[in-house]
């Protein structure tokens, strides 16, 4: 059978065309033919019987039956006609139920819901489709109907109605989310990457970091400085940036990025990219730079390299307006290591030290190296010292023990060595005097120790009186390979960058015996806010 419509193969009894929801009539109107013969049983009932004639008798009252049989016969008609009438009225109705609702978008959506919630899929399936077949710029139909395929492995068809809905509503997750999902089963990450990068909403977008590929960001806008740069690069998540500084384009066989480029004096074009961790790469970031600033010479260091016997301070100097860094470990100086600001007491052993001077916009010059070998003459070594040190401050009843116990409060003192010096012509050792807490908090008292290095004996080496109001002249010296002994804890922060002091920071300590008068925590505590804080003075 075909519809009558658009000439599709029909299903034997359906109501409605699949194809294109024509009703079919399955019940033709009454014939002429009929009609006629209901009219006729109805005008059978109109005969009125004849008059009995008395003479006729028996005959006349015979004549009478066959006209009562046809009326009873013609109510019998109208009865079936009535019934079936009826019947095919309830058929129609029902057919009409039928094809309306099959012609109804939000039913035939709500049905998919039901059988969506239901786990049946194939049968939802049916359902999505008639209700988008019905209203096909309906999102949510849509969005049903991409489940239905997504569950019965239709993946091409389901990116295909996910497209279309994201054409109808740009953000919407469920598209999204789906989309992603099947992208990411195939290791379609460019997809996924270019999919993310047009969706208008941001929420969306950092639902999925890690397969977003932006551009690099620059901390500099391009442009022209009168000082050196640190440019920073960053890139929205995890993965390698890729860098050009001659203008060529950047790929993964270009700089990768590890630390802020240094941008000194001259014209920079830095182009770069960004490859996430899917491989994806993003597009390019240019910044324009022209830095124009002075770049110092390199610092002059005194004395000499080579080798010494006596303890002996380096001096360094460098150009007006300008910055000196160093290090001892053999690592590159920069401006996050340390900083000098005055003489420097020369390390037991050997040592070698990097200067490098940078101009107060930032810009690195020349670098100095120097290598130094203090071996002094000393009877004591530096840990026989320290113990002769920590024997005297028992003597005075300064600690109570060689591990530095104190006889009030809690926590211990501790004695690391700094470095060598001359007072007055004689050579010693210099401890520097910290307390520690049960906790392991320490911070320095502000005291220092010395020790001859040749007999042993041991003072207070404290400022001269003029200088009183400055922490130990020579803050700042580098930690030296000599340095050991229990208790050794991380230095204070002034260890690092030294006090503003004269060329001969020595010339200004005196010695003072050791006495029990040493021997205040509380005191000390006090002078430190609770041993958390250097005082910045030393105690007489």
């Amino acid at each position: 059978m075909k519809c009558p419509r658009c000439g599709s193969e029909m299903k034997e009894g359906m109501l409605f065309c699949e194809n294109c929801g024509e009703e079919i009539r399955i019940v033709q109107d009454f014939e002429p033919e009929i009609d006629g013969i209901v009219t006729g049983f109805d005008n059978a009932s109109n005969i009125r019987p004849a008059k009995v004639n008395t003479e006729k008798g028996k005959k006349n009252e015979a004549s009478h039956m066959p006209v009562l049989k046809k009326r009873h016969f013609g109510r019998k008609k109208r009865v079936f006609y009535a019934a079936g009438g009826a019947a095919l009225l309830i058929v129609c109705v029902l057919a009409a139920v039928f094809v309306l609702c099959f012609r109804n978008s939000e039913y035939q959506y709500k049905r998919a819901m039901r059988y969506i919630q239901a786990g049946d899929y194939d049968v939802a399936r049916a359902y999505a489709e008639q209700a988008v077949r019905l209203a096909p710029d309906d999102s949510e139909y849509l969005a049903a109907y991409a489940v239905c395929l997504a569950q019965t492995g239709r993946k091409e068809e389901t990116v295909t109605v996910c497209l279309r809905i994201l054409e109808l509503d740009a953000s919407n997750e469920q598209a999204y989310r789906a989309l992603i999902a099947i992208y990411e089963e195939d290791g379609e990450y460019e997809k996924i990457n270019d999919l993310l990068l047009s969706c208008p909403d941001e929420q969306i977008v950092s639902s999925y970091p890690a397969y977003v590929a932006k551009p690099p960001e620059f901390s500099y806008e391009s442009g022209i400085y009168d000082k050196a740069l640190s440019l920073r690069l960053s890139a929205n998540t995890s993965g390698t940036i890729y860098y050009t500084m001659d203008g060529s384009e950047p790929d993964e066989d270009s700089l990768t990025y590890a630390s802020p480029i240094f941008l000194e004096s001259g014209a920079y074009q830095i182009r770069a990219v960004f490859v996430n961790q899917y491989g994806v790469e993003s597009q390019e970031a240019e910044g324009n730079y022209f830095v124009d600033v002075t770049v110092p010479d390199a610092p002059q260091v005194s004395p000499a390299e080579g080798s010494y016997s006596r303890p002996t301070l380096i001096t360094v100097s460098g150009g007006e307006n300008c910055r000196i860094f160093y290090t001892t470990d053999g690592s590159e100086p920069t401006q996050d290591k340390m900083e000098y600001t005055g003489p420097i007491p020369m390390p037991v052993g050997v040592t070698k030290f990097r200067f490098i001077c940078y101009s107060l916009a930032g810009a690195a010059g020349g670098e100095t190296q120097v290598t130094y070998a203090l071996n002094l003459r000393a009877s004591l070594s530096i840990e026989a010292a320290r113990n002769k040190l920590l024997i005297e401050l028992i003597a005075a009843d300064v600690i109570q023990d060689m591990s530095g116990t104190v006889e009030t409060g809690t926590g211990h003192y501790v004695y690391n060595y700094r470095y060598a010096v001359t007072i007055d012509g004689a050579d010693y050792y210099l401890y520097r005097e910290y307390y520690e807490d049960d906790a392991g908090n320490s911070a320095a008292t502000g005291t220092d120790y010395v020790v001859d290095i040749m007999n042993g004996t041991c003072y207070k080496a404290v400022q001269a009186a003029e200088a009183s109001g400055n922490a130990s002249a020579t803050d700042g010296e580098p930690e030296s390979a000599g340095r050991q002994g229990k208790g050794a804890v991380e230095p204070d922060a002034k260890l690092h960058q030294a006090e503003k002091s004269p060329e001969d920071p020595w010339s200004s300590l005196t010695l003072q015996e050791i006495d029990s008068q040493d021997k205040n925590p509380e005191a000390d505590a006090g002078e430190t806010d609770s041993r958390g804080t250097d005082a910045g003075t030393t105690p007489e």
